[in-house]
């Protein structure tokens, strides 16, 4: 969702007092074998911490980069897929998360009990279609199906529209149902828009790929007629398609504000019978909506009255097996590979069954699996270790905001405000979801997904008469990575992502606040930046920047975007300073912050001389090691052309903006290349 931003590290805000993290003895985030001392900090700083580590690994085959993120995940995989299987294989008291988490994945291994079943599970639901004969019928069905996916395989395509239930935009109070387009097969409006013939050539492959579900799933078994209504199902989802917002809208929270009552569907969308719909949706006492593209809503309602409903209930059997298609037998998985791994993606490997099925229990069972997860690798100590981290970056970024010189005093007051205000939910949340309402019954892997999506529906609508709660967890304990949600005003960072590299609570302060501290307080600063600046202390939308503070940021941001327009990795390719400007005003605050987080951490004690380093030189050397990266020459054209993030090389740059980087490395003189004078060095925040 564009008001949720996926992010790499996080911390939690727990009061405003600082706590002390004693330094230790324990390792710190680069070894000295991973350095490279032939370097001289102030010309590559970047070598300097990293040039043994670049020449020790090479990219695995297959790949177009390599760095911790890959490495940490490969091994948070492993041992979730360990966990599992542990699982799998206990003799766990029936109803427990363990016995849920076991047998869900084991149902999803036994292709044998997969196949034998055949077609059989899909006879209900074949049969509710079949029955559809009017578009009231039809609207119900297609209410029913909204929102239900929760496997982790399959698209948005088997329903027509997708729900979020979230915070509305103007009121904090709430959650709302955001209501966005689906239901198209192809990736993508412009892979039924476009005229290429690139394009063209894989709608023609959809058709037959379409054409080939029908028969498998024994919707028809000749030829022509299969042909005939793959045909008009392409035909229906290419009208669908030019109804629909491009993917680009979605970056632009003010295209999707679009609030609607519960009769302007009526009036707005006519063709769709809404009272069936949202009766058989569980929405029908709902009086408000968040509608994020109009025109699809309005133009599929409008299909709904115009098209021939023999072509929509094929369209939904089409779909219907689509979408269940991990769990139905070899044939049907065997061309949902072909198409939509080989054909679209041109992976021609499919991955084992087991990790097929760890990524089906992780997206059903997402909790369960997370709290074996925490259990064995994220104890309590860790999460309170980590929450000292935090309530020192937060002490340090409220005095950072109050003392900013380019915003003016009223919008600082409000950035405090918001500050105040900031959820951040650190490794695992406080209160689990309560899986005690899902039945999982192994051997029955179809049973085990329609119930797990039951459950997720049901606990989804629940939400909706509930107050929103800006400390719901968005992202598994297990998940390498951390989500901001700007609306409500909270961060979310992973257990999975708390771990060395990045940040071990049993280490080095001075490394786990220039590594995972950093990355924490850059994220923070997303809520306050050009990012989050249109979103206030309780996640509304509304500027609360002025149009002066903008001014003033521009003018004080204006010498970074000089600063890295004049790096080039390569001849004739150049930084746009202005396109990787957030990031790296971000990179800055997150380093800046996290050095005054660190201090506060040796409550005005010296740290401990580690391998010859000081605390300071660890927590600078952990920056640099936080970007060290392997990556192909078409990969860094493509980031340098394309990302808003700046090659990792640059972002270890970032030191030669904090003065402290210049006494912690005295060596650095005035001829080295990244030395700068201090009227030259960017603050920002």
């Amino acid at each position: 969702m564009p008001h949720l931003r996926a992010t790499a590290f996080a911390t939690i805000l727990a009061s405003t007092f600082f706590l002390t993290v004693a330094s230790t003895t324990h390792a710190q985030r680069l070894t000295p074998a991973e350095m490279d001392p032939t370097q001289k900090p102030g010309d590559d700083f970047y070598l300097y911490a990293n040039g043994g580590w670049l020449k020790s690994v090479t990219i695995p085959a297959g790949q177009s980069t390599f760095d911790d993120r890959a490495i940490l995940t490969e091994k948070t995989t492993t041992r979730v897929r360990l966990l599992i299987s542990e699982a799998a294989a206990s003799k766990s008291a029936q109803g427990t998360n363990t016995q849920k988490v076991g047998d869900y994945f084991e149902s999803f291994v036994d292709l044998n009990a997969i196949d034998a079943k055949g077609l059989a599970p899909l006879s209900d639901d074949l049969a509710d279609i079949d029955a559809i004969n009017t578009k009231a019928s039809l609207s119900a069905y297609l209410g029913g199906t909204l929102n239900i996916e929760v496997d982790g395989l399959t698209s948005n395509a088997d329903h027509v529209f997708g729900v979020w239930v979230n915070q509305g935009f103007h009121d904090s109070k709430m959650f709302l149902p955001h209501i966005w387009q689906g239901g198209l097969g192809l990736p993508d409006r412009d892979n039924y828009l476009d005229a290429s013939p690139a394009m063209a050539d894989q709608r023609a492959k959809y058709q037959a790929h379409i054409a080939t579900i029908l028969q498998l799933a024994q919707i028809t078994t000749d030829d022509a007629t299969a042909e005939k209504k793959a045909v008009a199902i392409l035909a229906l989802e290419t009208q669908m398609a030019r109804a629909q917002a491009p993917d680009s809208d979605a970056l632009d929270v003010f295209k999707q504000d679009n609030p609607w009552k519960r009769v302007d569907f009526d009036a707005k969308a006519p063709g769709m019978d809404w009272n069936s719909y949202f009766q058989a949706a569980g929405l029908a006492t709902q009086e408000d909506f968040i509608v994020w593209q109009p025109t699809a809503v309005t133009g599929t309602s409008a299909l709904v009255a115009s098209e021939n409903l023999e072509t929509w209930k094929d369209y939904l059997r089409f779909h219907l097996v689509e979408h269940y298609a991990p769990v139905l037998p070899k044939a049907i998985r065997l061309e949902d590979f072909g198409f939509y791994s080989t054909t679209l993606n041109g992976i021609t490997l499919a991955p084992d069954r087991e990790k097929i099925a760890t990524t089906a229990t992780n997206a059903a069972l997402g909790q369960a699996v997370g709290q074996l997860y925490c259990a064995q690798y994220f104890p309590p100590e860790a999460k309170a270790a980590a929450q000292a981290m935090g309530v020192n970056l937060i002490t340090a970024y409220r005095v950072r905001l109050a003392n900013l010189t380019w915003m003016s005093p009223e919008t600082k007051t409000k950035a405090i405000a918001k500050l105040d205000a900031f959820t951040l939910g650190l490794g695992y949340p406080d209160k689990w979801i309560d899986y005690d309402a899902l039945d999982v019954v192994r051997g029955d892997a179809f049973g085990n997904l329609r119930r797990a999506e039951a459950f997720n529906r049901a606990r989804n609508i629940a939400q909706m008469h509930e107050p929103a709660d800006p400390a719901e967890w968005r992202i598994d304990p297990q998940t390498v990575g951390a989500i901001i949600v700007f609306t409500p005003n909270s961060e979310f960072f992973s257990a999975a992502i708390l771990q060395p590299p990045y940040f071990d609570p049993q280490g080095d302060a001075a490394s786990n606040y220039g590594s995972a501290g950093a990355g924490m307080a850059h994220e923070i600063t997303h809520s306050f930046d050009e990012l989050g600046n249109i979103y206030d202390a309780q996640g509304r939308i509304g500027m609360w920047w002025t149009a002066q503070d903008i001014a003033a940021y521009r003018a004080v941001t204006a010498k970074l975007v000089a600063q890295f327009s004049a790096y080039c990795p390569l001849a004739g390719l150049c930084l746009n300073g202005q396109q990787v400007l957030t990031e790296n005003s971000a990179d800055i605050a997150g380093l800046r912050v996290a050095y005054d987080a660190y201090i506060l951490s040796l409550h005005g004690k010296p740290d401990a001389v580690i391998g010859g380093l000081t605390g300071d030189q660890r927590f600078f050397l952990a920056f640099a090691g936080r970007w060290r990266r392997l990556q192909t020459e078409a990969a860094l054209r493509k980031q340098v052309k394309s990302d808003t993030h700046p090659p990792g090389q640059y972002r270890s740059d970032t030191v030669r903006n904090l003065d402290p980087w210049y006494v912690a490395f005295p060596s650095v003189a005035p001829a080295e290349k990244l030395y700068l004078k201090s009227a030259d060095r960017v603050g920002i925040w």
